[in-house]
């Protein structure tokens, strides 16, 4: 065990495995009896086994635990931090004074962490299917006037879309009677401007809806129309989901987290490097899946209540995991909620908030 104390301040307890006392598989969590205060009448201690983060319920001890081989991008990112001079195996291979003299029974066997959910057949399927259609779809886009005249509306250039890997099913792509099986299957993606998404499992897509938009026609008005009885879902996703952002090994040591598919393309847009911008597009923040190499994270979320309660989770979720934070506030005003909205009415100078936050964590 390794306590260490992230910049922030918050005290992490690193265990290993073997450390564990007594633990008990319940399902989607570990429960162990916890071998830092000493607990022998119940197992306080409850660890997440997807994520690795643990706490103990104990009023007296209320600790924070990882374990390390469950999480170790996370585990080596806290521990770099904290001792820079050693290196990862000697520090994952520590065992420290701080272990209870009197014997534990610990873990003997290791516990199997849980694969990802099976992938339904349809959707592997589907998957597959847009898959191979991904450059057909982006043809579809280059050469649609309908697709075109939306993103002109929400100031985005076909030129910035179109470097981001943004597709297009219009319905003709699928009238071909080689196609039959495939409409069957991709009917829910016709009419949809489709965003690739990167995850640890694959690549994905996310796919915003069209269905019965006209020119003139702002998003709140398109929103209503969709919401309402027999329209199309706004938003949909494959399985596997993931991040709207460059591959993740291409990623800077800071990045620009934003919420929504559109924002990332408005900052491309302004000018920003396509390696700096990720979008979760409604994908949980995994902390895990960031490489090492990410040190700094601009929080730049929208200005909605909803926003601003994601920006606090998120910046205390990211500190625990050792990372630097910034939290680049956008105050609800008339002129919008995101980014994009900003940027349709204000232009360049609606971004100055991110490039401040962003010169910020050059300077510190």
């Amino acid at each position: 065990m390794i306590t260490i104390s992230t910049p922030q301040g918050k005290q992490v307890e690193i265990v290993l495995e073997r450390e564990l006392c007594q633990p008990v598989d319940m399902g989607a969590r570990v429960r162990a009896y916890c071998h830092l205060h000493g607990s022998d009448h119940q197992r306080s201690l409850s660890i997440n086994k997807m994520t690795g983060w643990g706490h103990c319920f104990n009023a007296a001890c209320q600790a924070t635990v990882l374990v390390a081989e469950w999480n170790r991008p996370v585990a080596q990112r806290l521990l770099h931090v904290h001792y820079r001079g050693l290196t990862s195996a000697a520090l994952l291979s520590y065992q420290g004074p701080h272990l209870p003299s009197r014997p534990r029974p610990y873990v003997v066997q290791p516990l199997l962490l849980p694969l990802p959910k099976a992938i339904p057949a349809w959707q592997q399927e589907e998957l597959h299917i847009l898959q191979a259609l991904d450059g057909q779809m982006r043809w579809a886009l280059a050469h649609s006037q309908r697709a075109q005249l939306y993103l002109h509306e929400r100031g985005i250039p076909l030129k910035t879309a179109r470097a981001s890997g943004v597709g297009y099913v219009p319905s003709a792509l699928l009238d071909r009677p080689e196609m039959r099986k495939e409409r069957e299957l991709l009917c829910r993606w016709v009419d949809r401007l489709l965003f690739p998404l990167n995850s640890p499992y694959g690549r994905g897509y996310i796919g915003r809806s069209l269905w019965h938009w006209q020119p003139g026609m702002n998003e709140t008005i398109h929103k209503e129309l969709l919401e309402r009885p027999g329209g199309p879902k706004r938003w949909i996703k494959t399985n596997p989901a993931g991040w709207f952002s460059m591959e993740f090994e291409q990623l800077p040591d800071t990045i620009i987290l934003v919420e929504g598919a559109f924002d990332r393309l408005t900052l491309l847009a302004a000018g920003f490097q396509s390696h700096q911008i990720v979008a979760v597009v409604g994908t949980a923040l995994q902390v895990e899946w960031l490489p090492a190499q990410v040190k700094t994270v601009v929080l730049a979320l929208d200005g909605d209540d909803g926003g601003k309660e994601a920006s606090s989770r998120l910046a205390d979720q990211l500190a625990q995991a050792g990372l630097r934070v910034r939290v680049c506030p956008l105050g609800q005003t008339t002129w919008g909620k995101d980014w994009n909205e900003l940027w349709q009415r204000l232009g360049q100078q609606s971004l100055a908030p991110v490039v401040e936050a962003l010169s910020e964590t050059r300077s510190a």
